[in-house]
């Protein structure tokens, strides 16, 4: 395929969606500059932690998630789960994982998502990206779908199980509102984006909600239409972080372009710590991915939040904010009231500076039933409780943890880790142990084990993770 027909191929795509589309609202867009309820946009991306980012001192030049920290707020602790399924249920329902996690590429179809919440409130509703939530395909169970999680536009892949999932770059395998969508040619994030600018075009005179969750920038670390000429996978995955950003600038100047910036809450975040392949250089250290780990280089994700107007600009916010938080955030911002049941806590207050934190402590159930053990732990600023016992100090500056004697502690930590403790016993769900749901009916790769905790000294085909 030459770098023309890609172009080519893409400019169709584009225009066929533009087409088939409503038209623009561009000028009454302008001319409503406060609308009554924010349009909200919620950009996700896919394996990568704050070292990584210019914003938190890391090497790569982001320079249009760098205008999200000029224009808006930058929260230096924020955490995800290590791993993306858990991440994205958290996310999505604001709930802790020990409430409703199962398994791994599932979510349950009678689980209510912040898609749900902005389609009941009239919003137009949108997801473009992965979706990873209809199952994993080995398990037997069948997951929600993005009609039954409230949106009424969906542009996505891995939207099904299993090998049949295919590539989210060259060549992807994408399902529109449901249906096939197999360009032979052309890279995947190109199509997403263009979707996402076109649900914003189409409903530039309404309330939306976007939900992005980008296929940027887990592997295969592959060359870009950037730079079609790719090197090893630390090179290729710097081309994947300016392809990222980007995308991003797309999004932003789209907005832009209709007069919906100021009309409009952006929230950009990431799923879960780098892939342990990739090492970055954060203030001065080289660092190493932690996805999969419960340690800070697995869970600690960048989270800017900007809304002209109603969001101080350039500020930074040193508050824990947990991912169960987003859900009651944006929904505060648009004046809905969340179920009894969601464990997460609007950040809105600290965002605007009327509070400088809103919890103390974070508590993750981490149980992913992928590859990676589990455990529970709790933190703040300073300190980090294990299941296992282990007391540890944090540096968040470097994503780095101590283990600390407890025949030295404080009293200030004698009391924390006294309140640590009734945090982790208070979690009554007790931790599944199963590991590998690929190996069900193999052979253990330890004799006398059950092979969906030991493994069966294979993995799974086409990766999911």
């Amino acid at each position: 395929m030459t770098i023309r027909n890609y172009h080519l191929r893409t400019l169709a795509l584009t225009v066929l969606m533009i087409v088939t589309a409503h038209a623009p609202a561009t000028s009454s867009a302008q001319e409503s500059s406060s609308r009554e309820r924010p349009n909200v946009v919620v950009i996700l991306a896919d394996d990568v932690g704050v070292e990584a980012f210019r914003a938190y001192g890391g090497e790569h030049d982001t320079p249009n998630i760098d205008r999200l920290v000029r224009e808006g707020v930058t929260f230096d602790h924020a955490f995800s789960t290590p791993l993306c399924s858990p991440s994205r249920t958290r996310l999505m329902t604001g709930k802790e994982n020990a409430s409703n996690y199962e398994a791994f590429g599932y979510l349950g179809a009678e689980e209510r998502t912040f898609g749900n919440l902005f389609s009941d409130a009239g919003y137009a509703t949108g997801i473009v990206g992965k979706w990873q939530l209809s199952g994993n395909g080995f398990d037997g169970r069948t997951g929600i779908s993005p009609t039954q999680a409230g949106f009424g536009q969906s542009l996505l892949w891995q939207l099904e199980p299993g090998p049949q999932k295919g590539s989210r770059y060259w060549g992807p395998t994408l399902w529109r509102d449901g249906g096939w969508l197999i360009p032979e040619e052309g890279f995947g994030p190109d199509y997403l984006s263009d979707y996402a600018l076109s649900f914003l075009d189409e409903h530039a005179d309404r309330p939306f909600f976007l939900y992005y969750p980008m296929v940027l920038v887990h592997d295969p670390f592959v060359a870009t239409p950037a730079e079609r000429v790719g090197g090893n996978e630390q090179h290729n995955f710097g081309l994947l972080m300016q392809y990222m950003d980007r995308m991003v600038g797309r999004l932003l100047d789209r907005l832009d372009t209709l007069g919906l910036t100021d009309d409009t809450l952006v929230v950009f975040t990431a799923d879960n710590g780098t892939n342990r392949r990739i090492y970055s250089v954060r203030n001065g250290e080289r660092i190493r991915g932690g996805k999969g780990l419960p340690t800070l280089t697995g869970t600690h994700v960048p989270l800017m939040m900007r809304w002209p107007g109603q969001i101080p600009v350039g500020e930074r916010r040193s508050g824990l904010v947990d991912f169960v938080d987003v859900l009651p955030t944006i929904a505060d911002a648009a004046s809905l009231a969340v179920a009894a049941d969601v464990d997460g806590v609007s950040q809105l207050a600290v965002a605007q500076g009327r509070s400088p934190s809103a919890r103390e402590t974070i508590f993750q159930h981490y149980a992913p039933v992928w590859r990676w053990p589990s455990t529970r732990f709790v933190f703040d600023l300073e300190r980090k409780l294990y299941e296992d016992g282990r007391f540890v100090a944090l540096d968040l500056s470097l994503g780095e943890e101590r283990e600390l004697d407890r025949q030295s502690l404080t009293d200030d930590d004698r009391a924390r880790l006294a309140r640590f403790q009734a945090i982790l016993d208070a979690d009554t769900v007790p931790l599944d142990p199963e590991r590998y749901p690929w190996c069900a009916g193999l052979e253990p790769s330890v004799e006398g084990g059950d092979p969906l905790v030991v493994g069966c000294g294979t993995a799974p085909g086409n990766r999911a993770d």
